[in-house]
């Protein structure tokens, strides 16, 4: 079974270390590399007290990936330090999203946690105004297809990932938290009317239940599932914050609000079967609203499955995860424009290169 070790250690570090022999501590290291996630499982160690308990590899593997994820966090904070002067006059909430706001809030789900870019939402009648001022504070647009663009546009949730050209940075400028061209009518005006301010900063955070909340509608409502354990992980770590912080019973009220109740009450059935969670649990015996069975099934095949059996549920997954996120009109256009228009832009490019020559 694919990953099996990495999920067997998040579900019960003390017992995998207790019986992980030699050649499946090193099938471990590379699954979590593979992941990204060697400095989460080292502060997983350190925080549970159990380093001195595994082989010497293992912790110095995880030391140097617990140092790189420090770096990187570090990082992040000298970005938002820069950002701070251009999101202080803009007149409006913005919002960091997933790794971004788990580190500002120091959540134990952003230990280790390594970081590919910096999601931020901002109200919708805002995103040309802050994009434009973020081209003159150095971040570009990659170049693409008129119909990358045009689609971006009209049914994405966000701008094109923007980068920076000296630092490499990138900022993915969200005006939602699910494509436009959904049928699905998520609200995130929650989001913004109980987001917290920042100490001594321009930016924003969700409660712990609005990031559960869009954790699942990441993972529940889309087609990804190239990093699904990960996924997985955070959301029962969030989940667990969310207890802590005593918002459950908010977090129903909640996903009520913004029609999200199938993505929450799914992730719920899903970690209470994965890893006994009892907040999940208590959460499924609070609503009325049956758990979709088969798409758990789904997510613990593609986890915990092999062969044909994680393959197919790849395959039902992306199916259905586009199913969502377009309406049928709109996938039907965007299956068949796709590849017109990729056809046409290498025509081009080949007729050029013929006159050219």
């Amino acid at each position: 079974m694919l990953n099996q070790l990495l999920l067997d250690f998040f579900i019960a570090p003390r017992k995998f270390i207790q019986s992980a022999t030699p050649q499946q501590w090193t099938n471990f290291l590379q699954q979590a590399r593979e992941h990204g996630l060697t400095a989460r499982c080292y502060y997983v160690l350190q925080n549970l007290s159990l380093l001195q308990q595994v082989p010497l590899q293992v912790r110095q593997h995880g030391k140097s990936a617990a140092y790189y994820a420090e770096k990187q966090q570090h990082s992040l904070y000298f970005e938002l330090q820069q950002l701070e002067s251009l999101f202080a006059n803009v007149d409006c909430p913005c919002l960091l999203l997933k790794g971004s706001a788990y580190r500002a809030l120091a959540l134990p789900v952003s230990f280790g946690r390594l970081f590919a870019d910096i999601d931020i939402l901002v109200p919708l009648d805002r995103i040309k105004l802050i994009r434009d001022k973020l081209f003159f504070f150095g971040f570009a647009e990659a170049a693409m297809s008129d119909y990358d663009r045009h689609y971006y546009q009209r049914w994405s949730h966000q701008n094109p990932p923007l980068r920076h050209y000296q630092r490499g940075t990138v900022i993915d400028l969200h005006h939602h938290i699910y494509p436009t061209a959904s049928a699905k009518k998520i609200d995130i005006s929650p989001l913004f009317q109980h987001a917290e301010r920042l100490a001594g900063s321009a930016f924003s955070v969700p409660k712990a239940a609005h990031l559960f909340i869009h954790a699942a509608v990441h993972l529940f409502y889309q087609e990804e599932t190239h990093k699904l354990i990960k996924d997985i992980i955070d959301l029962n770590d969030l989940l667990l914050e969310t207890e802590r912080q005593q918002q459950l019973d908010w977090l129903l009220q909640q996903a009520d609000i913004m029609a999200v109740q199938s993505a929450v009450i799914n992730a719920c059935w899903v970690l209470a079967q994965v890893f006994n969670n009892s907040a999940a649990r208590r959460q499924l015996s609070a609503t009325a609203l049956p758990p979709q069975r088969w798409v758990g099934r789904l997510v613990i095949l593609m986890l915990q499955g092999s062969g044909f059996s994680a393959w197919g549920a790849r395959q039902l997954w992306f199916i259905r995860g586009h199913g969502l996120k377009m309406r049928w009109q709109i996938l039907l256009y965007h299956t068949l424009a796709k590849p017109t228009a990729s056809s046409r832009g290498w025509l081009r490019r080949i007729y050029a290169a013929i006159k050219r020559g």
